[in-house]
């Protein structure tokens, strides 16, 4: 029965008066380009004359275009197309007329695209032809060579289209990257003939918006009409002229022309439908889940519906506390989808599409909320409004810093993005506190249940599925966890631990107390402190008033604990749903070596004498160099990585003092040696030497070049410096002439790795270097 109700509607439409008028237009349009043809197929001589004397072009291409629609595109053709409802509606075509002119090369716009398949650049082409044919219709043709102003509108336009034509990419890839599926799709019919037709029209629907008209039409005439409120269905119309030529472009017969006409006029008659306003998403009294958008950059609620109607201008959306009383409704938080701006108001034409988002990151926003649409017509239409309430489940889960080190560009929702510190990503090693948010919940029966943190080596930006290892867990399992779960930041590698509440007595009676259990922060002991050694193992309870426990897991042991990881944070709630958050980590736990090999040619516990190193005379208005060698080098995280921070070497210093001094003595300049007062710079900042690679990580991936160990120079001091005569400045540190005394010399290398558990929060190695050293200059002057 259904069918016979089609068949008979479609019979209906074949027999319209209007719809035979535009046939007969649209049959005497092909007619001549028909006979052409047959003409053709009985003469092969001129056939192949024209062949060898006309090569393809693209002109020929816009000719034919023009030649096919030029009679059949006219105002009464236009005119009668429209149901005539919509005719008396629209009143004059004086009023509407610069959109009636345009619609031709809407259909033409469409039948070239679709006459082939069409890469990116190709549609970028008939775009512009498209512009071209606009602009003259509506007498202001584009320039040759277009202006400056010509130039930025088209480029606009280009860069629609690529936005418009970005999601048809995504999906062939998809198609292509995932095809398991598409046989059985083929076999079983679900992909046929007809599959891909919409896809053309839906980059159509994506391109022709609002927020093109004005390069589309020239600001002129944008200008002039914007306010028009015909505006909406001038756009309506043009793509059911787009999707109409697409539809001729691809015909096969003369039968298939007439369906493309038939679904063009149904197009025309649901432009002209009254107002209508649905959300479908979120439904009435749904939990509507916190999702991070971004496209828009919004963290909150998407909300889908329908915003359409045939003298529709805009549409709204508003919301307010479910409880609170309709005045309350307000726009502040709402973010419209595209085509419209961010702020609103949103565009018509939108069927079962994302209408806007309720960001509620932007500020306080209530578990139960309420949600209007409203679409628009002319002044005096009654607007057409709907509400829906709904409850929010959000959705807080991200790891925000680590040992207080932020993300950088990208923020804490970008899986990409890397702990950075001045510009610069940064590294950690030994125990580290995690710090960030894990929280879903406010929709009756639903909330956290636990979260886990799992490592990964590498980079990777898709969570769940395989290759993690799980190193922490925090259940919410029994009443008194329940009671303390965090909604705010706290430090995600926390513990349970149970320790009552008893009240001072008196008053109250002796041991009146109250059960609690507590999250105490702690650091993940990503690897050891020292390598070759173990880090303390870490056991806690699942219930700390019952068993069972858990034990935290270091990282692998290979390449000593350090490389490029990902973590993730994994927040379950109640219902085994699964909300993650990634962040990429470098972790560093390889050793840095320092050590003073020489002085002056000698090893530690040697005396040496001031003298080997004075010219003649001794004078004091000239340097006595002497050469410290040794090792500063920290270990690349990655073998053969030398950017920041697989290379994060920090840099050494040095100290002399005195036997009975304070440590560390006075620091020495590096490269040395100086001259009075002996000031900066005193760090080194490059590495020295190096500690051969049996003294390196013996995991390391890949290994470390093959090689023995190799000393160089750490700083050159100047000995007059020693002496009391020339450098009468520092008494704590000089000789007098004649006397002799122990010094020791210190060496601190370290890198940029933040590592709370070792010395100075950083990896870091102290090497001291004692030696005998006797001023045996003779008494007397000195030459200046």
């Amino acid at each position: 029965m259904a069918d016979d109700a089609s068949n008979r509607t479609e019979h209906d439409e074949l027999h319209d008066e209007d719809f035979q008028f535009v046939l007969k237009a649209l049959l005497a349009a092909y007619q001549p380009i028909l006979e052409e043809q047959l003409r053709l197929a009985q003469a092969p001589e001129e056939l192949k004359k024209q062949v060898e004397s006309n090569p393809p072009n693209c002109e020929d291409e816009i000719a034919q275009a023009n030649a096919l629609f030029a009679n059949f595109a006219t105002e009464e053709v236009a005119l009668r197309s429209l149901p005539p409802a919509a005719r008396e509606l629209l009143g004059p075509p004086d009023r509407w007329r610069w959109c009636l002119l345009h619609i031709r090369c809407c259909i033409i716009f469409g039948w070239l695209v679709c006459r082939g398949p069409r890469t990116f650049r190709a549609f970028a082409y008939y775009l512009y032809r498209y512009w071209r044919c606009v602009r003259e219709v509506l007498g202001t043709p584009v320039s040759n060579p277009p202006t400056a102003q010509e130039r930025e509108d088209f480029q606009t336009l280009v860069t629609a289209l690529a936005a418009a034509f970005k999601p048809y990419l995504a999906d062939q890839l998809a198609s292509v990257e995932f095809p398991a599926g598409i046989p059985e799709q083929v076999i079983s019919g679900q992909i046929d003939c007809f599959e891909g037709l919409e896809a053309s029209g839906e980059v159509f629907e994506r391109l022709i918006h609002q927020d093109i008209a004005p390069a589309l039409l020239g600001s002129k005439a944008f200008e002039q009409h914007q306010q028009d409120p015909f505006l909406w269905f001038c756009r309506c119309w043009c793509l059911c002229a787009i999707r109409f030529g697409c539809c001729l472009a691809r015909a096969r017969t003369l039968r298939d022309a007439v369906r493309c006409l038939l679904w063009y006029f149904r197009c025309l008659r649901d432009c002209f439908q009254p107002l209508t306003c649905l959300i479908t998403k979120p439904a009435m009294n749904a939990c509507a889940e916190e999702q991070y958008f971004p496209g828009p950059g919004v963290l909150g609620v998407e909300i889908v519906g329908t915003a359409t109607g045939g003298l529709c201008t805009h549409y709204t959306l508003e919301w307010k506390d479910a409880g609170a009383p309709p005045a309350a409704y307000t726009q502040v938080g709402i973010v419209y989808a595209p085509p419209a701006p961010p702020a609103g108001p949103g565009s018509c034409g939108k069927v079962n599409a994302p209408l806007g988002y309720l960001n509620t990151a932007v500020g306080p926003v209530p578990n139960s909320v309420s949600v209007r649409l409203c679409v628009f017509g002319p002044a005096g239409t009654t607007p057409c409004c709907i509400e829906v309430t709904f409850q929010i489940f959000r959705q807080r889960v991200w790891i925000t810093s680590v040992e207080g080190v932020l993300t950088g560009p990208g923020g804490v929702l970008d899986p990409n993005a890397q702990l950075m510190s001045g510009g610069q990503v940064i590294s950690f090693g030994s125990a580290v506190y995690i710090t960030g948010r894990a929280w879903v919940g406010q929709c009756t029966g639903r909330e956290i249940k636990r979260y886990t943190l799992w490592y990964q080596p590498g980079f990777v930006v898709v969570p769940g599925g395989a290759g993690w290892t799980q190193f922490w867990q925090v259940d919410y399992i029994t009443p008194l966890q329940q009671k303390e779960i965090p909604d705010s930041e706290f430090t995600l590698t926390s513990y349970w631990y149970y320790q009552p509440i008893c009240l001072p007595s008196p008053p109250f009676p002796p041991g009146t107390c109250f059960p609690k259990d507590w999250l105490a922060g702690t650091g993940w002991w990503t690897g050891p402190l020292i390598p070759g050694t173990s880090a303390p193992t870490q056991t806690f309870p699942i219930d700390p008033q019952a068993g069972p426990t858990w034990m935290a897991q270091q990282v692998f042991p290979i390449n000593c604990n350090s490389g490029k990881y990902t973590l993730q944070l994994d927040v379950e709630d109640t219902l085994g749903n699964h909300y993650y958050d990634l962040q990429q980590i470098w972790l560093d736990n390889k050793e840095i070596h320092g050590k003073i090999t020489q002085f002056a040619g000698v090893p530690p516990c040697s005396s040496i004498t001031l003298s080997q190193f004075a010219p003649p005379g001794a004078p004091c208005n000239v340097s006595w160099p002497a050469d410290l060698l040794g090792i500063a080098y920290d270990e690349y995280i990655i073998e053969g990585d030398l950017s920041i921070p697989s290379d994060n070497f920090g840099g050494y210093e040095l100290w002399i003092k005195k036997d009975g001094a304070p440590d560390p003595g006075v620091p020495l300049p590096v490269p040395g040696p100086g001259a009075p007062p002996w000031g900066p710079p005193f760090v080194g900042t490059s590495r020295v030497g190096d500690p051969g690679f049996a003294a390196k990580c013996p995991t390391a991936v890949p290994p470390p070049p093959a090689g023995l160990e190799l000393t160089n120079r750490l700083l050159t001091i100047d000995m007059r410096r020693l002496d009391a005569v020339c450098n009468p400045a520092e008494p704590g540190l000089t000789l007098g002439r004649g006397e002799c005394c122990g010094y020791v010399l210190t060496l601190l290398v370290w890198d940029n790795s933040v590592v709370p558990a070792g010395s100075g929060g950083r990896h870091e190695i102290e090497h001291h270097f004692p030696i005998c050293i006797c001023n045996d200059l003779p008494a007397g002057t000195n030459i200046p």
